[in-house]
């Protein structure tokens, strides 16, 4: 025991070196434009190229000092001023003058990929986005208040001609013509007397509430019949509605399994504004309960049934006319506690007191690493990279060798998919002295080095650790703080050890002694679980360069953040 407390005492010193150190500052106006001292708004610093991730770590500070961007760029022009131009990689994170955060996005190659993060003064979350390769990922993106209640929000304003949520546009038929109005709406003309539809599918989930809203501006026609929302959409034969006409009454009813509901017959209202003026037609579910308003006011009350469909949008019931449909609002209450996976990403990085490293070692989500990484944690969170995109999960620990310096722990969500399989195998021989070997981690990941996963190699120095400790292997390969827990492999891609510790550089008396334990002592503590993991045996990267087994290791090992 008194031998783990030594290795741990010397372990991972910390260098202080300031981000930057010794770089040129550019200089820029209020316009980005670079320009001289005294006529500067901002400066920027760029740090020393990563040929891992190919990038440059770069922070630009108000002219105060106060830091105002922190991101990865892979075009270090000093003219290249956003992340569109300076393809930023990763994470970008963005500040106000008064040093608070505004947003965070994730890039791949200068496009957003992954979810976009925007913060009220008061830190907490505001809206996020999820993005695929510059694309919405969903119809839906997050919304909350300054309380930290939120939303899930579909909004169509039709500021693009370009029909990205694809409504039906129908423009040559004899019946009804549909078309776009850039930044106005949605306008139907309906030809005949037999009403039509555009809906398109936006899934609720019916164990939450939710609200569907528009704004109708009737521009002519047969006033005396109706226009308005449908939801709930399956056939002609399933679907609510909620119409109202030109000459102040409205209509509330469904179509179920053929049969028609009236909720409210044909009701006028003064709710109305007549004369081809626009109204606000809303339906609200409330627990149990459906209420409909016209312009903020309630006009009718209802008992909530489920429905069968999961399109959304709007209807000409009957008559000759034409309708601009301006807007359509969708917003679904959820648990402000399922907001994990990948949302979990807009948590400021300054709000994690330490970060570790570890690696998946069974398909279910169960993860290695150190026990001294997790040891004070009041709250573990793992980020990783799956399919180019980078997801987050809370965790918890399962098991502890305290001894030995090795946990287990395991995600928590039930949003995370399993693997099919881990691609490496699970070695418990001892390898040779002079065997090459590598790590992959997260040093410094919380400030100076970033979240992308750096890869350091060398070679099995001693079977033994310090004063000959048999757990360990002590070796050549360069290991920094925030590596601690991360994964040991041969150049076959054999897991043979978890990276563990090195001599501090402080006592001058050593150049890069670094240690880590070997993988049998992991197995032993993995044998003690109450779950039968399923250890990895995947040989087949063994014949892949060392290149692309970095590539498809990267992917099964995780940052750890713990408060």
């Amino acid at each position: 025991m008194k031998q783990k407390l030594f290795i741990l005492t010397i372990t991972l010193f910390i260098s202080l070196l300031s981000f930057g150190q010794k770089q040129e500052k550019i200089y820029y106006d209020s316009e980005w434009k670079v320009c001289k001292e005294e006529n500067a708004k901002y400066y920027r610093v760029y740090g020393t190229y990563d040929n891992l991730s190919n990038s440059w770590p770069i922070k630009s500070y108000y002219k105060n000092g106060t830091i105002q961007f922190i991101g990865n760029v892979q075009n270090n022009s000093h003219e290249a001023i956003n992340c569109r131009t300076a393809k930023c990689n990763d994470q970008a994170i963005f500040y106000n003058e008064k040093g608070l955060k505004t947003s965070i996005y994730f890039y791949k190659n200068g496009v957003l990929h992954g979810p976009s993060s925007y913060f009220y003064e008061n830190g907490k979350l505001k809206m996020l986005i999820e993005f695929e390769n510059g694309e919405l990922r969903d119809k839906f993106f997050i919304e909350c208040d300054e309380f930290g209640t939120c939303q899930k929000m579909f909004y169509e304003n039709f500021s693009n001609d370009e029909n990205v949520n694809e409504w039906t546009i129908v423009s040559d038929n004899k019946d009804f013509e549909t078309s776009i109005i850039k930044e106005k709406g949605l306008l139907m003309e309906s030809k005949t007397d037999n009403g039509f539809r555009e809906t398109i599918r936006i899934p609720l989930n019916l164990e939450n509430d939710f609200s569907i809203e528009t704004i109708i501006n009737f521009k002519g026609g047969s006033k005396n019949s109706g226009q308005g929302l449908m939801w709930g959409y399956k056939d002609w034969d399933n679907y609510y509605y909620f119409y109202i006409s030109a000459n102040g009454y409205y209509k509330i009813g469904a179509r179920t399994e053929g049969i028609n509901l009236e909720f409210a017959k044909w009701t006028e209202s003064k709710a109305i504004n007549q004369n081809y003026e626009r109204n606000l037609i809303k339906a609200l579910r409330v627990k149990d309960k459906m209420y409909f308003s016209i312009n903020s006011t309630v006009v009718h009350s209802e008992d909530f049934y489920s429905f069968k469909g999961n399109e959304i949008g709007f209807s000409i019931n009957s008559g000759k006319k034409e309708v601009l449909f301006e807007n359509l609002i969708v917003k679904q209450d959820i648990d402000n506690n399922l907001i994990t996976s990948s949302n979990q990403n807009v948590v400021n990085n300054s709000d994690w007191k330490g970060n570790g490293t570890g690696f998946f070692i069974d398909k279910n989500g169960y993860i290695a690493t150190n026990y001294h990484v997790v040891e004070d944690a009041s709250e573990i969170e793992i980020e990783f990279v799956r399919n180019g995109v980078k997801q987050t999960f809370p965790a918890k620990i399962i098991q502890s060798d305290r001894q030995n310096d090795i946990s287990i722990i395991k995600i928590t969500s039930s949003d995370f998919n399993a693997f099919t399989k881990l691609p490496y195998n699970f070695k418990t021989n001892i390898s040779d002295v002079g065997s090459k070997v590598f790590a992959l981690g997260y040093p410094l990941a919380l400030s100076l080095m970033g979240t992308e996963i750096k890869f350091t190699d060398g070679k099995i120095s001693s079977k033994t650790g310090i004063q000959g400790d048999i757990t360990s292997y002590q070796i050549s390969v360069p290991i920094q703080p925030g590596n601690s827990g991360g994964p040991l492999f041969d150049f076959d891609g054999n897991l043979i050890g978890i990276t563990s510790s090195g001599v501090n550089r402080k006592l001058d008396i050593t150049e890069n002694v670094n240690y880590a334990i070997k993988s049998s002592y992991l197995k032993n503590l993995i044998d003690v679980l109450d779950y039968k993991l399923t250890l990895p045996n995947d040989i087949s990267i063994s014949n892949m360069t060392l290149t692309e087994k970095i590539k498809k290791l990267s992917d099964y090992v995780v940052l750890i953040k713990i408060k």
